[in-house]
């Protein structure tokens, strides 16, 4: 029995999987929400509904826990700025880094033997003009920050360029879109003393929203063997402290390039709650209360498959068949995850 308290900031379905692995593990949880009913509240031990300038629920926030993790990156670095003494994992340097995605490409490819999409920093319409004729219009405008499953972004060619004359582009980044063979991903968790990686699964996304993940990744060795050692590459370059979701492009011609990080608990590691001896929210608060992170020790092939918008309305029959995972949202809407099922092999 742990007799610490872990804060977590954000109470959506990774805060409610996190909840449930500490409770397994004896450690209490107190969530951090901006939302007045959120996916974690029946399972964390305590909670606070605040915006991120209220400076007595932030300070009974702070004081109530002993150490604290995120389940999104989109906080703002000033709130998180705050937790002085106690440790927020990961560090503020990997959260930097990866709620901006500018700053992310060029961390990136700052490291030996890692690429990215093509890129432009776009601030006006200038820049947007000049990036995506050297793209050959075929690129996706986005928002530097707090974007995730589409939103903040958008296709550009040459037919809707002009639409864009009299928009705000201030801190944009414009990526060449790319023909791609298939999109992996690989979960790293651990400390500098110990890293453990989760095998790369394949992930397949509809109008910028994950749909399905695979595991096992329907690729050869070799880019197993390849995107293994670019997660190894960055996790420990970042000194990582905690868990991180590193998701890839495997180009037609065998390339791998990094797409995105996250420094969290990831939909694309869902599958890993069933089959694997250990999962990517066990080994997270693991992590966090510094015991042992284990091995993931996967058991058995899947398929972890979103339930999205109007398809919850199908959940008791969906559930009637297969193992499934209600994230208890008030609200259904278009886009939205709304819980997961699992198709075991």
């Amino acid at each position: 029995m742990n007799n610490k308290v872990l804060g977590i900031i954000g109470g959506g379905q990774l805060g409610m999987f996190t909840c449930i692995a500490a409770k397994k593990k004896g450690v209490k949880t107190i969530v951090f929400s901006t939302e007045p009913q959120f996916s974690a509240q029946k399972f964390c031990d305590n909670f606070i509904i605040s915006n991120f300038t209220n400076e007595k629920n932030i300070k009974t926030f702070f004081d109530s826990a002993d150490y604290f993790t995120i389940e999104t990156e989109n906080i703002p670095i000033s709130f998180l700025k705050r937790i002085k003494k106690k440790k927020i994992l990961p560090s503020l340097n990997v959260i930097e880094i990866t709620q901006n995605r500018l700053k992310e490409k060029i961390y990136l490819n700052s490291l030996s033997n890692i690429h990215t999409v093509k890129y432009s920093e776009i601030n006006n319409y200038s820049d947007l003009e000049k990036s995506a004729k050297n793209f050959n219009f075929n690129c996706i405008l986005k928002t530097q920050e707090f974007g995730y499953d589409g939103k903040g972004q958008f296709k550009i060619n040459q037919e809707n360029l002009n639409s864009f004359k009299t928009a705000n582009l201030k801190n944009f980044i414009l990526e060449e879109k790319i023909n791609f063979k298939t999109e992996i991903s690989i979960i790293a968790v651990g400390n500098s003393k110990h890293l453990v990686y989760y095998p790369p699964v394949e992930n397949i996304h509809s109008n910028s929203i994950l749909r399905e993940t695979i595991f096992p990744a329907r690729v050869n060795n070799s880019i197993k063997n390849k995107a293994m050692k670019n997660a190894e590459t960055i996790s420990k370059d970042l000194k990582l402290n905690g868990v991180l979701a590193i998701e890839m492009f495997v180009t037609n011609n065998d390339q791998i390039l990094i797409n995105e990080l996250a420094p969290r608990p990831h939909n694309s590691g869902h599958w890993t709650i069933d089959s694997c001896k250990f999962s990517q929210f066990d080994n997270l608060v693991s992590v966090i209360t510094k015991e042992k992170v284990n091995q993931p020790e996967p058991m058995k092939n899947c398929r972890m498959i979103n339930i999205i918008g109007n398809d919850y309305l199908e959940f008791n029959e969906i559930s009637s068949k297969y193992r499934a995972y209600d994230y208890f949202k008030t609200k259904v809407r278009p886009s939205r995850k709304m819980g997961h099922y699992m198709v075991f092999e």
